[in-house]
């Protein structure tokens, strides 16, 4: 990943981050067993961003972990793990608090596991608030257990024998005390920084014993999901789910079989054709929906300005002097008729050109119009029945086992709904779907043994169920059989008329020529498939590529 695409990695979960730095760590942060809160939040979202984001700035020291920090550093330090971390906040979540996991485990340990420092912290504490006599009492026990309990390079008892006695011999009680004090103090700062030390060393040992067992779990796991992530690709969207996965009860067994038919797929192009084709009906029935939008339109106006002088078109009564006819400027030449003049002046009845003039303008007209969009609908949503029992053993179970794998792929690959339903006596349901819930069931499908008769009726009857649901509505159903079997029961018929009266499409993938013909009339569509034709898929990918 390059420094852009990192970059937009972490502008794109930034919220996401402060959710879980709020949420997921939040037990940790609140009753950890380590620091303080404060602390704490510091160590989670630390371990956090190392990994989902490789800020590797953000260490902590030692003594902000409580001697934790250097097994940290190990666990996520390791190339494995965050190659498979940086960029995903979502595994990286879940790698965090499974760090911090270890921490309270290993904290808890520490804490509960009865140990001898105690009873030295105590002796300790006696011995450097001892007085001269309360010393002389305590002295020979304390040098034997200093004697028993560290080497001479690190306390050595002869000297201080021989200070202790060089103090004694001093006639002055001043001197003798303060002399006494000095040495005391001195031996007391170094056996306290021994017993810190030991106590260390034993924390340490045991964080350590955690660090291995957590670090051998967690990178098994990562291998395991690496291995999961290749064998399932492309489930990108799905890569913190699959870490889940790897942590239930997986074997060598899970991931071979898993393998197998991984290498079936990639060598067998047409079963992915024909896996792609499975669920496509819904998709070539385009439906529409109104789409409201507003439409303007600006149209020229003419405005009429009567204060303007552009065209004459009449004579109107008026005070506008500027306007006024000459036989009403005629009144002013008589002194008599001055008043006249001043009245109809007042009373604005002077007779008067009147004008007019036209100024363009321009109008806005909006309007609400209506019209039909092809709908933008998710792919559609399918149910497979596949026939387990014995008849179907040899090539036609190789078929439907490896066409469930591609299934599977497809369905979490397109976010599509998908209802794999196993059926010979007795039906298995896997909700392709629900991925963190239905690949140790995928699993099981594929690896077991097709056995026993054939009644496709409890299969069928399943996928009605799941037609009446919201989220499969407008499924169609796909039944992969030899039809070495009996016909359907009338109660299923009748269902299945309904369903087609609904729009449902129900259609039958015969593997094999030795089929009941009367088994397959209710289907919409019956596709063959010769299990002695080198080209078998190959023929019958063309014949349901006919149907769209």
């Amino acid at each position: 990943m390059n420094e852009t695409e990192l970059a937009y990695s972490s502008f794109l979960y930034y919220f996401y981050n402060m959710e879980i730095m709020q949420n997921i760590f939040g037990k940790f942060e609140n009753f950890g067993l380590i620091c303080d809160s404060k602390q704490r939040k510091k160590i989670s979202s630390s371990i956090f961003d190392r990994l989902a984001y490789g800020e590797v700035d953000k260490t902590i020291a030692d003594a902000d972990t409580e001697n934790f920090s250097t097994a940290i550093n190990s666990i996520i330090e390791n190339n494995l793990l965050k190659n498979a971390t940086l960029g995903n906040p979502q595994l990286s979540e879940k790698i965090t608090q499974e760090i911090l996991d270890f921490v309270n485990r290993a904290k808890k340990e520490i804490a509960t596991t009865e140990n001898s420092f105690e009873s030295e912290k105590e002796m300790i504490q006696v011995f450097s608030n001892s007085s001269i006599p309360e010393f002389n009492k305590i002295w020979p026990h304390t040098s034997t257990f200093l004697k028993e309990n560290y080497n001479r390079n690190q306390i050595d008892c002869g000297f201080f024998d021989k200070e202790f006695s060089k103090v004694f011999v001093n006639n002055k009680r001043k001197v003798i005390e303060r002399s006494f004090t000095g040495i005391r103090d001195h031996l007391s700062e170094k056996w306290q920084g021994l017993l810190l030390n030991k106590i260390t060393a034993w924390e340490l040992a045991i964080i350590d014993k955690w660090r291995i067992k957590t670090a051998n779990e967690l990178y098994k796991r990562i291998e395991e999901f690496n291995l999961l992530k290749e064998l399932l690709e492309p489930f990108s969207n799905e890569l913190g789910r699959l870490f889940d996965l790897s942590n239930g009860n997986w074997t060598k067994t899970n991931f071979d079989v898993l393998n197998k038919y991984a290498d079936f797929l990639s060598k067998d192009k047409e079963i992915k054709k024909l896996a792609e084709m499975l669920g496509r009906f819904r998709i070539a029935e385009k439906e529409y929906e109104d789409d409201l939008y507003s439409k303007i339109v600006i149209k020229p106006n003419w405005q009429i300005e009567h204060a303007g002088k552009s065209d004459l078109i009449g004579i109107k009564e008026s005070d506008d002097l500027s306007s006024m006819l000459p036989s009403e400027a005629a009144l002013l030449s008589d002194e008599l008729l001055h008043s006249i003049f001043i009245k109809k002046y007042a009373e604005k009845k002077l007779q008067t050109f009147e004008y007019q003039a036209k100024v363009r303008s321009y109008i806005t007209e909006k309007t609400v119009e209506k019209k039909q969009i092809e709908k933008e609908s998710a792919k559609g949503p399918f149910i497979i029945c596949v026939d387990t029992s014995g008849s179907m053993h040899g090539t036609p179970e190789h078929l439907a086992k490896t066409l469930c794998f591609a299934i599977l792929k497809l369905a979490v690959r397109d976010n599509r709904k998908c209802y794999l339903i196993s059926f010979s006596t007795k039906i298995q349901m896997i909700n392709v779907t629900d991925l963190k819930n239905s690949i140790d069931k995928t699993i099981e499908f594929l690896s077991m043994s097709f056995h026993g008769g054939t009644d496709a009726d409890p299969a069928l009857k399943e996928s009605l169920n799941l037609l009446s649901t919201q989220g499969y509505k407008k499924a169609d159903v796909v039944l992969i059989s030899d039809f070495v079997m009996n016909t359907m029961s009338d109660q299923v018929k009748i269902l299945i008329d309904q369903q087609k009266e609904m729009g449902t499409k129900f259609h039958s993938l015969v593997i094999g020529e030795c089929g009941n013909k009367k088994a397959m009339t209710d289907f919409d569509n019956n596709w063959f498939y010769d299990s002695d034709n080198p080209n078998g898929i190959v023929t019958l990918v063309q014949n349901i590529r006919q149907e769209f």
